[in-house]
């Protein structure tokens, strides 16, 4: 979607709730480059999504690649090479995706979308490597599981022998 001023993530949120986007499935709002508006959604749902944009005129731009080199806007790369420019805007995506995943309050839902990025083709351009899914189990850890120990009363064990 896109935006043609400095908007809200309130903001946004109010305009899909009045166009009828259930909120709870929109896990997240972005602004991966200037003008644009990203939605991380779940794949169940982007028909849905789709539908609601369209009847509601709201255009989207699927033609969009977060990891072109034209969505940095610091001027400062300007002078690097269209290379350099791409490679820093895969990592700018790729840490975009690893900081959304991370302030998510539900840990393993976190984990379970970068892993669904990390299982695309490495062509895909939303594809995260396994460096991302390892930084994110360093900053949350899997909880220790601890085998429960067998509760046998001391009747029974004596039944059996």
């Amino acid at each position: 979607m896109a935006s043609p001023r400095r908007t809200l993530h309130s903001e946004i949120r109010r305009a899909l709730r009045l166009l009828g986007v259930a909120q709870e499935r929109v896990i997240d709002v972005h602004f991966p480059a200037h003008g644009v508006i990203g939605l991380l959604i779940n794949k169940s749902y982007e028909q849905d999504l789709r539908s609601l944009l369209k009847t509601a005129k709201v255009k989207t731009n699927d033609e969009f690649n977060p990891i072109s080199e034209s969505t940095i806007g610091d001027t400062k790369w300007r002078e690097n090479s269209v290379e350099e420019r791409t490679t820093y805007a895969k990592l700018l995506y790729q840490e975009r995706i690893l900081a959304i995943c991370l302030r998510m309050h539900k840990s393993h839902l976190g984990f379970a979308i970068l892993r669904y990025f990390n299982k695309l083709e490495e062509s895909d351009h939303h594809y995260i490597g396994d460096a991302y899914l390892a930084k994110f189990e360093e900053k949350h850890p899997k909880p220790a599981r601890h085998p429960r120990p067998m509760l046998v009363s001391t009747e029974d064990s004596e039944m059996h022998e």
